[in-house]
């Protein structure tokens, strides 16, 4: 599907399928999950016609048949997304994505993505798809600086191959591979011993060729990594680069059931050329008690040229309430 196809569609969809879609939502007991959120970035990205400030509403997981719905409104473009679990035979399950959004701030533009995923005893694969003809700054300033490296071009195409193995409990062999604007590699190996976990292996492609490192240590209520790479630029200087992550889900414990969650992460990553190369997050979940249903997020998005900030509330109807 063209782009132009998409928008024409998107339109479409705006007029005859958000009514059924909202007729459907309303009229049957569904987990659905809200969002509502509203974000600033200050930012050098040159995003022509783009508003540095957006506020957004979405629902998700809204089930019609064996399809999860998802749909996003903003000041910045009209989402859609689909997925849904495929049996593969009696072998396994698949899942398969797809989403696209008509953006709107600035030159209008569409994006769009298709994605496949599954496991088969000790091998797991995921593929993705993308093509677009409006920046990632113009439908979110803030996923540039998100921690997987975004394409920050007004318009291209890029595809995506993850590909993991288990020979035994304790050690993984994974392969990662992008194909687009800046074409690039990996393979590494990973060793679990207890609460440790110790990376090694090799990246490859346009602009830089390394040898990876990486540890992580596993505790009951935080995750901490640490990555570095070495190796030698386009230009034949050397260079190195790094990434920091934390993963606290239960960082400070509200009551028995619920808790703040923290999670945060700084990467570096220099021969980064379709992607900005510093990159860092914090995130914080807040629930909002036993009571009241949903949780209230705060996210702090910067690094190469500018930085955000993003608030939001999600909520689940019924979630937080249990039965006497």
């Amino acid at each position: 599907m063209t782009p132009r196809l998409f928008s024409r569609s998107l339109l479409k969809l705006n007029s005859l399928g958000l009514p059924l879609l909202a007729s459907a939502l309303l009229g049957s007991a569904q987990a659905v999950t809200y969002d509502f959120g509203a974000s600033l970035a200050s930012s050098n990205l040159a995003v022509s016609g783009a508003r540095a400030f957006s506020v957004r509403a979405g629902v998700s997981d809204v089930l019609l048949g064996q399809n999860r719905f998802s749909l996003a409104l903003s000041n910045r473009a009209a989402e859609v997304g689909v997925q849904r679990n495929q049996a593969l035979f009696t072998i396994g399950t698949v899942r398969l994505a797809a989403s696209g959004a008509l953006v709107y701030a600035g030159p209008v533009g569409t994006r769009l993505k298709a994605e496949a995923s599954g496991s088969l005893g000790p091998v797991a694969l995921s593929a993705s798809g993308q093509l677009w003809n409006s920046s990632a700054a113009a439908l979110d300033p803030l996923s540039v600086w998100s921690q997987m490296p975004v394409n920050v071009n007004a318009s291209s195409l890029q595809a995506n191959l993850e590909a993991k193995y288990r020979p035994s409990r304790d050690l993984i062999l994974m392969f990662a591979g992008e194909l687009g604007s800046q074409s690039l590699a990996s393979l590494t190996g990973e060793w679990r011993a207890d609460a440790m976990s110790y990376r090694l292996g090799a990246s490859a492609g346009k602009g830089v060729l390394g040898a990876l490192a990486g540890v992580t240590y596993r505790a009951e209520n935080f995750t901490v990594g640490a990555d570095a790479l070495v190796g030698r630029a386009a230009a034949g200087q050397v260079t190195f680069g790094g990434a920091l992550s934390l993963d606290a889900p239960a960082a400070l414990p509200l009551n028995d059931a619920q808790a703040i969650g923290l999670s945060a992460y700084l990467k570096y990553e220099p021969w980064r050329t379709a992607a900005l190369p510093l990159r860092y997050g914090v995130d914080v979940g807040v629930p909002l008690g036993e009571v009241v249903d949903g949780q209230f997020n705060l996210g702090l998005r910067g690094g190469s040229g500018g930085f955000g900030v993003r608030a939001g509330y999600t909520f689940t109807p019924g979630a937080g309430t249990s039965g006497p």
